[in-house]
């Protein structure tokens, strides 16, 4: 429960205890956001949110992100339409560093015009960036689409034109405006106590402006009384559609039906649209719907990305699917699985302070109750399926319906069909209005426990007669569970040719069993609000499940019924090729894999690592069910598996099926060597044209193996670079503006790995980039790192390390992995204490060892950026 008071100057307060980690997440929501700005101010919220980085009365450039970064914290910042929200998560024994820091961006920031200048440049390239990125283009038609009047209609990012010309005043007019502390809220959870947290927010808040707040009216949307067609023409690959309808605010009595709607119908792997159109045949690669309740009135969307040549049958189907909907109505197993999805979604919201935080500062935002949770699901539980179908007809109204496409189709062709689905869904839609039949039974309440976060987790390890290893750490401090088993193969284990085959194999296997079918197992999965997935990797296969504990009986049937007995369905296997094809056909619109595929398949010339994890049209074509059958059976071998089980579970249940699955297994380890790969003997440059407004450069070298004992003052290495107060971003980024998004790179593989950087600029900076990112890395061998430095690389290491272990999945994934490819799992435990003993030597000497290599560069873009 929230405990929440106000401060003298009318800053609100939410404190929030969690003992379950050492750590603390300090929140500030800001209630303005880009639909608070007027004309000539589109985009300054998201630049202000920024600017606040760049200096305040008492820390420089750069010092800010150094200082949280030093302690081993994380910070970051976000801007929507409604708000703005700056955070950082830290270990406890540093929370006033994170309190501070704070306290200062948002209460004393200088807005130097020096600053202001380099950083609109960083602005300007994330602008740039966006529209290279389907995904977001497609999403700012839609809502542009949708809103002609209301701000909502405008990107959050705002405009390059405005960017450029916007002054430093006012910025500081309208920070002065709209950042009173009568305007803000702080949001602070984690493992402290209230009393003394208490005194700690007295110290750092309370000499805020408490000035006026600068009263904002939004424009209304008028009343929309005919569909809208907007169509926009690109050169991406695949076609991203969105079907949508306006819907009411957050804290309109019929959000609730709505979010219960769009769950149904398009979420999970066994709602109606995902069923229809992307397991069942396979017409979109990605199929989903969502119900977008913000301040003000809000939009009920349904999103298809889809191959251009199946456009037609994707509208058709969805048109479908919706319509069978307003005639009948959900059933009451879907009544009854959204109840176990959205009660369930409370416990895994709980896993991290920052989840804890950030869940109750939006109730506190939008419902003036950081507890609102609790009635919500009341009104969840008390809904009937007359109640959605009553929204459903109430709201997806063809006269209010907007389509908007972003398709390198042809414009007028695909707005005649636009055309023609309105009109047909106008005539069904009318003959669906019949009365609902009504649902007789309530739905039942999923009792869950609330955890024993005092229990002290504790550890076993079992290695079973023929070699498999069992990893259980016992964790009740909230009543869910994950289990993850691997297999040692993947990539290593695929015969020549069939490329992508582990890929596909991913995608397939947890799709039917001996018991259960695809849709079985779906429905089940999704009732008990679970997961289950395959992956596959360079080294690995492997099956994951994650579920709430009241559920572990059933849903360990299904998971070992998977493991043991796979059907292997022709038809779904011939969907999955068909989907990732798809994908291999559009990689183009993915301009920075595109560059990162380049890299590792010029980097490891010879080697597996230098495979594209997707394979290619015809390797993936040639894949039989046979193949899939021999490979997966190739690599089911005790002596080269591992299996993890992390969380509040019953342990005898568990092992032994684990034992049961391991009896039919063949014991010896299977053999996964591989020859090297082709020496990097000169520095070697590979150029890829792609017409897009940013040029994607990786620049790297040969680095380590997984179990290298040097990989720890490498894992430094990356982190004196890495991050807001690291080398590239305070060099690239902050000082010379030269890009959005820069960051160091790292893999350690079986037999090698690599080390270097990407970074995404303007074609014109190229060149600079390249020399820069060179640059750096030469003084690492050229200059011994201060110990202050030294030491905030090593704290940011140690922070992250214990802020990333708050979720149970990562938890089991490091188990997991460390000890499958021959790690102890203890070195989990054991990993600070190797970070701090690196030395400034240890530095200098694996940096020469790494950086006087031969380089590989990889180049993505526009032809002006290959010179």
């Amino acid at each position: 429960m929230a405990k929440k008071y106000q401060l003298k100057n009318g800053l609100k307060v939410l404190l929030l205890e969690s003992h379950k980690s050492p750590v603390v997440s300090v929140q500030m929501w800001v209630r303005t956001g880009s639909a608070d700005e007027r004309k000539g101010e589109e985009g300054i919220s998201h630049f202000i949110e920024h600017l606040v980085f760049k200096g305040t009365r008492k820390f420089g450039v750069g010092e800010i992100a150094s200082t949280v970064e030093g302690s081993g914290g994380e910070l970051n910042a976000y801007t929507s339409f409604d708000q703005t929200v700056f955070y950082v998560t830290i270990s406890k024994e540093f929370v006033d560093q994170g309190l501070e820091v704070i306290s200062e961006m948002m209460g004393h920031p200088l807005f130097d015009g020096t600053e202001i200048d380099n950083e609109r440049e960083v602005v300007i390239e994330e602008i740039k960036r966006g529209q290279d990125s389907p995904s977001r283009r497609a999403s700012q038609l839609l809502f542009s689409t949708a809103f002609d009047k209301h701000p909502y209609g405008r990107p959050v990012i705002g405009y390059e034109k405005i960017i450029r010309q916007v002054n430093p005043k006012t910025i500081k007019k309208y920070f002065a405006d709209r950042y009173s502390s009568k305007n803000m809220f702080l949001v602070i959870s984690g493992d402290f106590a209230s009393s003394e947290m208490k005194k700690k927010v007295q110290q750092y808040f309370t000499d805020f402006n408490s000035t006026p707040v600068r009263k904002v009216k939004r424009p209304k949307e008028l009343v929309q009384t005919k569909p809208r067609i907007e169509l926009e023409k690109s050169d991406f690959k695949e076609t991203q559609m969105y079907f949508s309808w306006r819907g009411p605010t957050i804290k309109h009595k019929d959000t609730a039906a709505l979010d219960v709607l769009a769950f149904i119908i398009g979420q999970g792997d066994s709602s109606r649209l995902v069923k229809a159109l992307r397991i069942e045949k396979a017409i979109a690669t990605s199929v989903g719907a969502s119900n977008f309740t913000p301040q003000d009135e809000g939009l009920f969307t349904i999103f298809v990305s889809m191959d251009p040549k199946n456009l037609t049958a994707a509208i058709l189907e969805m048109k479908k699917t919706v319509i069978e909907f307003l005639h009948n109505g959900p059933s009451p197993e879907e009544m009854q699985k959204a109840v176990n999805c959205f009660a369930s979604e409370q416990v895994y919201s709980i896993e991290t302070v920052d989840g804890i935080a950030r869940k109750a500062g939006s109730l506190e935002f939008y419902m003036g109750d950081p507890n609102y949770f609790t009635k919500y699901l009341k009104e969840i539980g008390n809904l009937r399926s007359e109640d959605i179908l009553k929204v459903a007809r109430k709201y997806l109204d063809p006269k209010k319906m907007n389509i908007s496409a972003l398709t390198n189709m042809d414009l007028k062709k695909i707005k005649g069909e636009a055309q023609d689905l309105v009109k047909s869904y106008s005539k069904e839609f009318a003959l669906a209005k019949k009365p609902a039949v009504k649902q007789k039974s309530r739905n039942k309440t999923l009792k869950i426990s609330t955890g024993n976060a005092l229990a002290a987790p504790t550890m076993e390890k079992i290695i079973l007669p023929n070699g498999m290893k069992v990893l259980l750490r016992h964790q009740k401090d909230t009543p869910t569970f994950s289990l993850k088993m691997a297999f040692l193969g993947g990539l290593r284990g695929e015969p020549g040719g069939k490329d992508g085959m582990t890929e596909l194999l991913s995608r397939v296997w947890a799709t039917g069993s001996k018991s259960y079918s695809e849709d079985q197992i779906n429905e089940q999965i999704d009732k008990m609000a679970a997961g289950i997935s395959a992956f596959g990797g360079r080294n690995t296969i492997g099956l994951t499940l994650e579920g709430l504990s009241s559920f572990q009986k059933p849903l360990s049937e299904i998971f070992f019924d998977v493991l043991k007995n796979p059907t292997w369905d022709s038809d779904i296997l011939e969907r999955e090729k068909t989907v990732q094809i798809q994908q291999i056909k559009s990689r183009d619109d993915n301009p920075a894999q595109v560059c990162i595929n380049q890299f590792t398949k010029n980097m490891f010339q010879g080697h597996v690592y230098g495979r594209d994890v997707l394979g290619n049209e015809q390797s993936v074509n040639d894949v039989t069910v046979k193949d899939i059958e021999s490979f997966f059976k190739k690599m089911m071998v005790a002596g080269s598996s591992t299996v993890c089980l992390v969380g509040d579970f019953d342990k005898d249940l568990w092992l032994e099926k684990i034992k049961d699955f391991a009896r039919a297994l063949p014991a010896k380890p299977l053999d996964i060597s591989c020859p090297m790969p082709v020496e990097v003997k000169a520095d070697a440059r590979f150029f890829s044209k792609l017409e897009k407004e940013q040029t994607h450069i990786v620049l790297g070298y040969r680095g380590l193996t997984l179990q290298s004992d040097e990989r720890y003052a490498l894992h430094v290495i990356q982190s004196i670079l890495s991050g807001q107060g690291g080398r590239l971003f305070f060099e690239l980024r902050d000082k010379n503006s030269l890009a959005y998004s820069v960051s160091p790179l790292r893999m350690e593989g079986l037999d090698t790995g690599y080390f270097g950087a990407y970074i995404g600029c303007s074609p014109e900076k190229t060149a600079k980039a390249i020399s820069m990112l060179k640059e750096e890395f030469k003084k690492l061998c050229d200059t011994k790192v201060s110990k202050a430095e030294l030491d905030r690389a090593k704290r940011y290491l140690v922070g992250r390390h214990d802020i990333d272990l708050q979720r149970k999945s990562s938890i089991c994934a490091a188990f997991l992995f460390d000890e499958i490819y021959g790690i102890d799992y203890n070195e989990v435990f054991e990993a600070n204490k190797k970070y701090f003993s690196v030395t400034e030597d240890d530095i200098m000497k694996l940096s020469r060892k790494i950086f006087q290599q031969p380089a590989v560069i990889s180049i993505v873009g526009p032809q002006a950026s290959a010179s």
